[in-house]
């Protein structure tokens, strides 16, 4: 009875949590599956830690014990996970000293209308002492956009597009805890805006917490991620503004061309024909009583910068079915907002996939990902999808070369 007791509020409360990150079905469905990827995480490396104590034991409580102990074999070289989940990333770092390059692309097509976007990261990534790991990348975009509610058309065009940092800085061993736990930072600037293809100044600031677990040994693994990202973007120009401040959709004659004393004119006009041509020749370029009630651009304003923001979770599971050759498949909720701390809401998407790694040669490795947006919806758009906020569907694509 009293076990029972104290199950309940545990179970209310994540209904709760459930029912205001994700009011929709589909998202339910997606919390519920990285919830309990989760938790056979954290079970799994409970039942690893009960275990080991006993089965040692078992080797030295023979007579032959001391001699079992000493003739173990090594222990299994460790499988690095970084790249093995496709969107989803692993606790994984690099030993001090080691390099390796990386060609990441990230591709998002379908939205309302033609839509395709490439993002691609060139990074040299290097092992630090102290659990970390620094990396800088050079940022490239492809955009091709048709008629899409909102933003206008673009491309195909190319363009070196920015620069990043990563830092990776693990704070847990799951070789020696019962999960892995790596803190990602990564900012980056840049001169296009990623989604509309607009130019402009922008920076972007990335932060996930890697958490991973070897549920069998070599084989099945599991990872989990928390995953917050803040764009802050200014389009390149101006807004145009007339005298009333009504904002204008292309730029007028300047107000200022106009001379101030072209109202004293229009107000006593003369009669004498010869003054009035004196006028003219002294004023050239004053307006007419017409001209004057024209719309002029009064003044310029730079572009108002856009902030915006993501919170997700993902979690995924790959299984080594050949040797160096994963197969798996990963959820990932993903959530939208206005400003840079999740002021406002405008949409959320989930994401369902599989994923592929595969280890070509002692030197280069490959990892592929599909994504697509299942379920989801935008602030005060009817349907079941978000493609407002994000693509419908994701592609992701990696090749690692190691020094």
């Amino acid at each position: 009875m009293q076990r029972c007791l104290s199950s309940a509020p545990m179970e209310s409360n994540f209904d709760i949590m459930v029912s205001r990150l994700g009011p929709g079905r589909g998202s339910r469905i997606a919390l519920s599956l990285i919830w309990i990827t989760a938790a056979a995480m954290v079970a799994a490396g409970g039942g690893a830690a009960a275990h080991e104590p006993s089965s040692r034991q078992e080797r030295a409580s023979g007579p032959d014990g001391a001699k079992a102990a000493s003739q173990e074999t090594p222990k299994h070289e460790e499988i690095e996970t970084e790249h093995i989940f496709g969107f989803t990333e692993g606790s994984s770092i690099h030993a001090p000293g080691e390099t390796d390059l990386k060609l990441d692309s990230i591709g998002s097509f379908g939205r309302r209308g033609s839509y395709a976007h490439v993002s691609q990261k060139l990074e040299i990534h290097t092992g630090l002492p102290g659990d970390i790991n620094l990396a800088f990348g050079l940022l490239g975009d492809f955009h091709r956009i048709r008629g899409v509610p909102g933003l206008d058309n673009v491309g195909p065009r190319y363009a070196v597009s920015g620069g990043s940092v990563e830092l990776r800085w693990r704070f847990l061993d799951r070789e020696k805890a019962p999960f892995g736990l790596t803190l990602l930072a990564e900012p980056s600037f840049g001169f296009i805006d990623e989604t509309s293809g607009e130019r402009g100044r922008g920076r972007t600031l990335e932060t996930r917490l890697l958490f991973d677990r070897e549920l069998v040994a070599d084989k099945l693994f599991a990872a989990f991620n928390v995953i917050y990202e803040t764009e802050k973007f200014r389009p390149r120009g101006v807004r145009l503004f007339s005298e009333e401040g009504e904002e204008l959709d292309a730029p007028l004659a300047p107000c200022l061309a106009r001379p101030l004393k072209a109202k004293a004119v229009l107000a006593n006009p003369v009669a004498n024909g010869e003054e009035a041509g004196e006028g003219a020749e002294a004023g050239e370029g004053i307006a007419t009583a017409d001209e004057a009630k024209e719309p002029c651009t009064a003044f310029a304003r730079r572009k108002s910068a856009e902030r915006s923001s993501q919170f997700g979770v993902s979690g995924g599971l790959t299984y080594q079915v050949l040797p160096n050759i994963f197969l798996g498949a990963e959820v990932r909720y993903m959530r939208a907002y206005e400003g840079l701390a999740l002021q406002r809401f405008r949409g959320e998407a989930v994401f369902v996939g599989p994923t592929l790694y595969a280890k070509l040669s002692e030197r280069l490795a490959v990892s592929a990902a599909y994504s697509a947006q299942v379920a989801g919806h935008a602030v005060d758009v009817p349907g079941r999808l978000d493609l407002d906020n994000f693509s419908r569907h994701q592609v992701r694509l990696k090749f690692l070369y190691e020094f």
